[in-house]
């Protein structure tokens, strides 16, 4: 391997840890929100939805629509890494350092298709922002429920 392929392959194997490392972050990310939205909930319960827990029930809303926010910047920081991997991929086909023939990853990609005919369609990443807009949601009617007590 000539030292271009390696110095192009080891770009393309930074481009993949990256989007693996935005990915965990989503993840590590989402894993605390999901911590602190149980802990303010049961608090916010346990005080019997009191007018005093108003800004805790309007913080749950913060942190469900930062996490949507952030869930998006982490897919768009792990597509632009994604991108340039696919890229580099190409690259390293055109210098001869990987094979031209992606029949075989073809083929597979197809099968899995055919096994998952709708549920490969569902995009990752929106199931990950609809689940802190769910949290924002439940904010609100924790709101709502405080106001109307």
């Amino acid at each position: 391997m000539s030292q271009l392929e390696e110095t192009t392959l080891a770009y393309w194997k930074e481009h993949r840890e990256q989007l693996r490392q935005s990915e965990s972050q989503r993840a590590v990310l989402t894993n605390y929100l999901l911590v602190i939205i149980s802990a303010l909930s049961g608090f916010i319960a346990q005080q019997r939805f009191a007018l005093t827990t108003l800004p805790l029930s309007l913080l749950v809303v913060g942190v469900g629509l930062y996490g949507a926010v952030t869930a998006a910047k982490y897919h768009e920081r792990a597509d632009y890494h994604l991108t340039q991997a696919r890229v580099l991929t190409r690259t390293l086909r055109e210098m001869g350092a990987l094979t031209a023939d992606d029949a075989p990853q073809r083929q597979s990609r197809e099968a899995h298709y055919r096994a998952y005919p709708r549920l490969h369609r569902v995009r990752l990443y929106l199931l990950w922002i609809g689940l802190h807009l769910g949290i924002a949601a439940f904010g609100v009617i924790l709101v709502v429920i405080t106001l109307v007590r």
